[in-house]
């Protein structure tokens, strides 16, 4: 059974995650061990609030996923939490980063600011994003990307309206929790993270911003309300996955029962086939026995050629062949 960092946490369910990004000091750190940017204070633009979708029966407790963090300098990054596996995951994160950059230049429209001079004020949109199961190909933890030559991996960096150093465009960080190897090479500012969104045990002694972390994710402390909404909506995956495993299992239970009718049936037909062919060979092997004794009748001259023919149901020439 994998060792778990606390027991009754779940700090990949969206509220918990939620309640995690919540803090700014923890979502200050996040971003700055995952993008190498000097975070000096961070605050939230979107995705702090607990929402109740209309249908109740289903998932009582939501939460928006995504968080929009707005850094001191104005950077904004963009935070996905991701449990299933989506085949379009990577292209809708790139689609909320180019929702993100349309709305900003939208706002500098209304406040007037002339088309010509738009670029002027755009500033960098990054998105960072903690996903459950893996969507590379190969064994790496953690992959980051931005924009880069082709030849000599120069990263294309620009200078943003109140940002003193060069930026890149854009970048992206996947943080993917079940490539998570405890003896890994990889930066530990980074998998720190992938340990604690994962619950495994800290293979570093963990700072006090990673104990702080730690600390809003441990249901005994939260509130009435919280903990409602958390043991509810653990409710709804236990159910929600046990519903998967069913379906899994009825889909697999069906493969197998649609493969030995098919094995029945296909042996069935190889057998009615084979009688057929056996019958059609044994009434071809009794042809050629009458043929040859009539064809000996003839030669020995106690039959005509016109009557062994016809015996045959053959023309004289069809029968000429076989003498």
């Amino acid at each position: 059974m994998k060792q778990l960092r606390h027991k009754d946490a779940r700090p990949m369910m969206d509220l918990v995650a939620k309640k995690v990004f919540s803090n700014t000091e923890v979502t200050a750190q996040f971003i700055r061990d995952l993008l190498d940017l000097p975070v000096a204070s961070v605050k939230l633009l979107d995705g702090a609030q607990i929402h109740a979708k209309p249908y109740k029966d289903l998932l009582p407790f939501v939460t928006h996923v995504d968080v929009l963090a707005e850094l001191d300098d104005g950077t904004q990054v963009i935070i996905e939490i991701q449990v299933a596996m989506q085949v379009d995951f990577i292209k809708r994160l790139w689609l909320y980063i180019c929702e993100q950059v349309s709305q900003n230049l939208d706002k500098y429209k209304k406040e007037g600011v002339d088309t010509h001079y738009l670029s002027q004020e755009l500033i960098p949109v990054y998105a960072i994003a903690i996903t459950e199961k893996p969507y590379f190909d190969d064994n790496r933890a953690i992959h980051m990307f931005s924009m880069r030559d082709d030849e000599n991996r120069e990263e294309l960096k620009v200078k943003f309206k109140g940002i003193e150093e060069k930026r890149n465009l854009i970048r992206m960080v996947f943080l993917e929790i079940e490539k998570y190897r405890e003896n890994t090479m990889e930066n530990y500012q980074k998998i720190r993270w992938i340990e604690f969104f994962g619950n495994k045990p800290y293979t570093h002694e963990p700072e006090k911003i990673m104990e702080q972390a730690d600390s809003i994710i441990n249901p005994r402390k939260w509130s009435e309300e919280e903990k409602s909404m958390f043991d509810e909506r653990r409710r709804d995956f236990d159910g929600y996955y046990a519903h998967l495993a069913y379906v899994k299992e009825e889909k697999e239970q069906a493969i197998v029962e649609g493969l030995q009718q098919g094995l029945q049936q296909g042996i069935e037909q190889g057998l009615q086939q084979g009688r057929e062919e056996g019958i059609e060979q044994g009434i071809a092997q009794e042809r050629v026995k009458t043929i040859n004794m009539i064809v000996d009748l003839v030669k020995e001259g106690n039959l005509t050629k016109e009557i062994g023919a016809r015996k045959l149901n053959l023309s004289e020439q069809e029968f000429e062949k076989y003498l």
